[in-house]
Formats: structure tokens, C-alpha cells, sequence
């Protein structure tokens, strides 16, 4: 026990001396991995090649440098930072050195004896750091005994300049790759002699594999297998991708191609390359438009504001026509009757027209009433446009044929919902009491809910912009035709006159709510591969090439046959403005409310008229020094009206002492 005590003391008293350099200014390497130092027996026959190679020093300086900068001899020369990290010759400014390759791999057993625990710090044999040996001297002299291992992690830095390790486990290698028709990923067509391996297979994937492939030397050749997922995967997976997947990890192939979402289930079965996208998953459900009752109708136009809105601006409008009345009441151009309850009834109307007006509808005197109108205006100005933006929307929207505004609404009604089955662990932790119809693939999403198994779905945008082409019914269509189904009704197959599938069949199931969950794209590969075709990935990803190809094949999408509104788009092509103006039904609650007005005006008129008198006069509230009717010759008369000329107004004034009279 005493012996392994002293052995851990040692050990970790040689880390420190390994260090001690480092903190004035040099980096020997990592405690687990040092640098080899000079004149070591180690690098002694690397040291004297490089010197007859005129690289006195390469790599065996006992430090992690920069060796090879501005070194011709590794091919540095003239090299500048401006293209790192990603250029082609950033390794010449990466710290690295030469190491023993037995003190940079990990001892299990004497990590334990030493009392350490494996992969913690603190003892050289619980850790290990990635080292590779130099072909550098057996390329360029032919000698093949002179030795030398290498190591950038060490030294904290990557490899950028020896790419061996990333391509020898394809390169020259035949892949056998599973290929399906999916989106614009990877389709069948002519045969291209410039790429007859494909078969006539092309998409976005395949020319993003052909560009990685070509990076490697020697190139990857392929073979494809277009049966896609084996017969026993398939026995193993409702899902033909999954299968797929399986049929990598077992090593019935080497790679399947296409846009496969990455799900746990899947990762605990193969490795998937970098993602090259993402899948967004939506809410989608029947559209219709629906009759609304006549209360609805009525109620749209004060659906922009809560009630409890509506309260505080009926108060403010209130306490709005009180500091009118006492910041402008002794304004005899707009209160002619200085009556207090005339007074009042007048500047609530100035309150209420004004803010149904847009703007202030008295003409304020004072300051103190200007000021006040100030204030007025501004409310006015900030509620009305908010009022308007939610008004447009509301007037717009209408009734669906489920009613159903968003997935947790579905849920929180009992409705049923269709999914895709692979998604089914990730859904459920979203919407954990949801009811689920489980589909073994997304173009059966639409043909369930046709069936009456479900009332709404959750699909990927792909699916959605597939759906909207008519190729889901297209496809129903055909497994009526190969006898999968029995008849159209079955299959929920929609035909036109002719017998052809139709295009807009599903055009009434579109997007509610927003955004449910992101699910990262990619394809499954042989463990072995993993690295080295994540590399050409990445490269062809950071080289923008897979935005180029997307581009390029999006242009050979079949388009889609709906409108936005879930309306056939047919219909829409044909008076394309039609979908942009509001409906009669939109207005008409605002209208039959104006109208209601219109007609309490045009009562209070008839009244008038009836009478002969002013509503002020019926009321009792006006005095006839205040009113003066024209000179007809004739007193009130009932069933005429009598033209009024308002009376010679008296300057604006509040009871200030004016000169001239007493006490000025």
C-alpha cells in the first residue's frame, strides 16, 4: 500500500514538473501525453532525417509550436489566418508536437493501482490523448524505420493537415446503399451518364453524397439496392424507414438515403450522419367555412377587446367628458346652453363621437382644454389602431369544419389525432393525456382522417406541401388499383369525371397554431463510416452546396393544387383578388349596429318634426334666449320643421375680471 502511495506521489509530482514549463510561457503537452523531449532515443532517427530534409528541429523542439509555419517544407510558406478556422491551410498555425505513444494511451489497471479513477484528471493513466504516426519521412525519403507519432490534442489543437484517419475507412470502398423516392431528397429519373451508378435516381441527397463521395481518394463508388427496407426488417417495424434503418445496423447495407427524421428510437439502432435539415412539424385540420349565428354576427365588432378593455375605455371616456366639461365648459362656442346638466350630456357626446369619430370632436378654447384634448387624442390614437389591427384579422377568420384553433385544443376536446408512429414518444411528452391514431407513414396522415379515424393531424411541412400536390391521393388512388383496397370509398380515393385521381382533395386540411416541434433530418450509416462521411457532409454543407441543390431541385416539385385558405387553388387562379376582400358577413355586424343608430336619429328627427320643437325643447332642458328660429311669420307648428339660426355666441370667458367693469 506505502509502495502505490509513493507511486501516485511521483506521478503526480511529474505532472507538475510538466507544467511548471507551461506556466512560464511553454506548453509541453497534456500531463498524459507529454512532449517527447530533445535528444530522446525516441525521435532520434526522425530528428536526423529532418535535418537531411532541411527541417532541422520538426515537431521535436520538447513543446508544443507552431512547427510548421511559414515552413515550405510542409507547405506553409506565405500562408496567412485569414482563412481560419475552415481554410485548407490552417494546420500551419496549429500548436503540435511529437509524443511517446505508451504515456498517451490510457492504463486501466494502473489507474486503479494508483488510486485514480479512470477518465478523471489528476493521474497520467486515467486519460489519454489521440496521436497518429508521421508518414512524412517514409513518403519523402523511402525510409521506413525511422519513427515518429504525432499529436495535436496534446497541444490542444486539431488535425487539419493529415486527413488519412477521416478517409481511410471509405475511401476506394464500394458502398451498398437503400434508396427511396422521397420529396425532392432523392427521386428517379433518366439515367445521367455523367453519374450511371445512380441509375437515374437524383435529388438534393444524391448530389451531396456524389460531392462527398468525390472528396475522398480513391473516390467511393456505390451499389444501389432499390428495393429499400429487407423483408425481415420490415417484419421487425411497421415503419418501412425504420426497417431501414435496421437493415444499416445489421449490415444489410451500408447507408439508406433519404430525409429520415431523428428519433431515440432510431439512434439506439445505427449513426446517423450530420443533419442536413430540419422537418416542421404542424397542427393541421379540416377547413370549411361555416354559417355563424346572428349573435356571433353581432358580436364580431367588439371582439377586439377583452370586456375588461371595454370597461376601462367606457370610464376613460366618462372621466374624458368630466374634464372636458370643467377645462372647456365656459367655451360658448361649443356648450352654447351653459345649463350644468346640458353641459354635461354636451361633452359626453364630444367624448364618445370623438372616439368613434377618430378624433376630437369639440374645438376647445383654453389651454387647459387643449391640453386635455391632447391626452384625449392620444388614447384614442393608440387604441383605435390596435383595435383595427385585431379587427381585420377577426372579421377575416372564419368557422372551420372542427372548430379546432390549435393541437392543445384537439386535446383539451377529446378530438382525435393522426400522427406519424415513428414521432409518437416525442408528441406524447408534448401532449401527454392527447388521444393518438398511429399511421405507419405519412401519406396515410390524410387518407385515416378521410376514413373518420381522427379529426385533425400533426404532420412535417414536407408532408403538408406533398399533400397540397395531390400525390397522397394519387397514391390512394393507385393501391386501388393494385387491389390493396377494394374501392375508391375504401381508400378514400377522390376521382374526377375521367377517372383520374384528383389534385385537391386534401386542399381543405391546412395548418392551425404554430410551430409543435422541430425534428433534425439526416441519413443512417454503418458505425464505421460515421466520421468520415460526416466530414464530406460537412464540407459540402459549409461549401453551400446542399442550399445550390435545393434550390435547383426545388424547381421540380409538382405544385401544389390549394390555396392558402384550403380553397382548391383552381378557384382561387381564376379571381385571385376573391380571397382578399372581406365578405359581406364580415361587416355586417358593424353595419346592423350604424344602421341601429341611423334609425335612433332618424326617431328623434321624426320627433322634431312632429312636434315642432328641438329635442333640448321636448326635454325641457334649453332656453329660448338661446335659440332663435327664422323669420317665417310663424310660431311651432307640428309636422314642420322651423330653420334655427344660432344666437349671437358671447366671447369665451371664465369669471375673470374684464376691464371696464368693477373691481378691473
Amino acid at each position: 500500500m506505502r509502495s502505490m502511495r509513493v507511486g501516485a506521489l511521483l506521478r503526480s509530482v511529474l505532472g507538475v514538473c510538466l507544467f511548471l514549463p507551461h506556466l512560464e510561457g511553454v506548453h509541453p503537452g497534456s500531463p498524459e501525453c507529454p512532449c517527447i523531449q530533445p535528444g530522446s532515443p525516441l525521435i532520434a532517427q526522425a530528428a536526423e532525417q529532418f535535418s537531411i530534409m532541411g527541417a532541422p528541429g520538426y515537431g521535436t523542439g520538447g513543446e508544443c509550436r507552431q512547427y510548421d509555419k511559414d515552413l515550405a517544407f510542409s507547405g506553409c510558406a506565405g500562408a496567412t489566418e485569414v482563412d481560419c478556422p475552415g481554410g485548407d491551410k490552417c494546420y500551419c498555425f496549429e500548436e503540435w508536437c511529437y509524443v511517446d505513444p505508451s504515456t498517451c494511451q490510457m492504463d486501466k489497471a494502473k489507474c486503479l493501482e494508483t488510486g485514480g479513477t479512470v477518465g478523471l484528471d489528476g493521474n497520467v493513466y486515467c486519460r489519454e490523448r489521440d496521436f497518429e504516426e508521421s508518414s512524412i519521412i517514409a513518403d519523402r525519403t523511402g525510409n521506413t524505420t525511422a519513427k515518429a507519432y504525432f499529436s495535436y490534442q496534446t497541444c490542444g489543437s486539431l488535425n487539419t493537415y493529415d486527413t488519412k484517419r477521416v478517409s481511410e475507412p471509405v475511401a476506394g470502398r464500394h458502398l451498398k446503399i437503400k434508396i427511396t423516392s422521397s420529396y425532392y431528397w432523392s427521386f428517379k429519373g433518366d439515367v445521367d451518364p455523367r453519374s450511371p451508378q445512380w441509375n437515374g435516381w437524383t435529388g438534393v441527397l444524391n448530389k451531396a453524397m456524389e460531392d462527398g463521395f468525390l472528396r475522398f481518394s480513391p473516390a467511393v463508388s456505390i451499389v444501389l439496392d432499390e428495393s429499400w427496407a429487407s423483408e425481415t426488417s420490415r417484419d421487425k417495424f411497421s415503419s418501412s424507414w425504420t426497417a431501414c434503418v435496421l437493415d444499416v445496423a445489421v449490415g444489410n447495407a451500408d447507408m439508406c438515403i433519404g430525409d429520415f427524421w431523428i428519433t431515440p428510437q432510431r439512434m439506439n439502432l445505427a449513426n446517423f450522419l450530420t443533419p442536413f435539415g430540419n422537418d416542421n412539424f404542424y397542427f393541421v385540420a379540416p377547413f370549411a367555412v361555416s354559417d355563424e349565428t346572428l349573435g356571433a354576427t353581432l358580436q364580431k365588432p367588439f371582439l377586439p377587446f377583452t370586456d375588461g378593455l371595454w370597461g376601462v375605455t367606457f370610464c376613460f371616456l366618462i372621466f374624458s367628458a368630466f374634464v372636458m366639461m370643467v377645462t372647456d365648459g365656459h367655451n360658448m362656442d361649443d356648450y352654447e346652453n351653459q345649463n350644468m346638466v346640458s353641459k354635461l350630456f354636451k361633452s359626453l357626446y364630444y367624448s364618445f363621437a370623438g372616439y368613434v369619430g377618430g378624433g376630437s370632436a369639440n374645438s376647445p378654447a383654453s389651454v387647459p382644454g387643449r391640453l386635455a384634448t391632447v391626452g384625449f387624442g392620444f388614447f384614442v390614437l393608440i387604441t383605435l389602431a390596435s383595435y383595427t389591427a385585431n379587427l381585420a384579422t377577426i372579421l377575416v377568420t372564419r368557422g372551420s369544419a372542427t372548430g379546432l384553433t390549435s393541437a392543445q385544443d384537439a386535446v383539451d376536446k377529446g378530438v382525435t389525432i393522426c400522427i406519424p408512429g415513428v414521432v409518437e414518444a416525442q408528441l406524447r411528452s408534448l401532449f401527454p393525456s392527447a388521444v393518438f391514431e398511429l399511421s405507419t407513414s405519412t401519406s396515410g396522415l390524410p387518407r385515416l382522417l378521410w376514413q373518420g379515424k381522427c379529426g385533425a393531424i400533426i404532420m412535417g411541412e414536407s408532408g403538408i406541401t406533398n399533400m397540397h400536390t395531390g400525390i397522397y391521393n394519387e397514391g390512394d388512388c393507385g393501391k386501388v388499383d393494385d387491389g390493396t383496397y377494394s374501392s375508391d370509398e375504401e381508400a378514400s380515393c377522390q376521382r374526377d369525371g375521367a377517372g383520374n385521381p384528383t389534385s385537391d382533395r386534401d386542399c381543405g386540411l391546412v395548418k392551425a397554431g404554430g410551430l409543435i416541434m422541430t425534428v433534425p433530418l439526416s441519413v443512417p450509416v454503418r458505425n464505421e463510416l460515421v466520421q468520415s462521411l460526416s466530414w464530406a457532409m460537412r464540407k459540402t454543407l459549409s461549401d453551400g452546396k446542399v442550399d445550390t441543390y435545393k434550390a435547383t431541385f426545388a424547381q421540380t416539385l409538382p405544385p401544389s393544387a390549394c390555396s392558402g385558405d384550403g380553397q382548391s387553388l383552381q378557384d382561387a387562379l381564376e379571381n385571385p383578388l376573391e380571397s382578399l376582400r372581406l365578405p359581406v358577413t364580415a361587416m355586417l355586424g358593424t353595419t346592423l349596429i350604424s344602421i341601429g343608430v341611423m334609425f335612433l336619429a332618424l326617431l328623434l328627427s321624426m320627433a322634431e318634426i312632429y312636434t315642432g320643437k328641438t329635442i333640448q325643447q321636448i326635454l325641457g332642458c334649453s332656453k329660448e334666449a338661446d335659440i332663435a328660429f327664422a323669420d317665417d311669420g310663424q310660431g311651432a307648428v307640428k309636422g314642420t320643421r322651423r330653420a334655427l339660426i344660432p344666437s349671437a355666441r358671447a366671447p369665451s370667458r371664465r369669471n375673470l375680471a374684464v376691464p371696464g367693469e368693477d373691481g378691473g
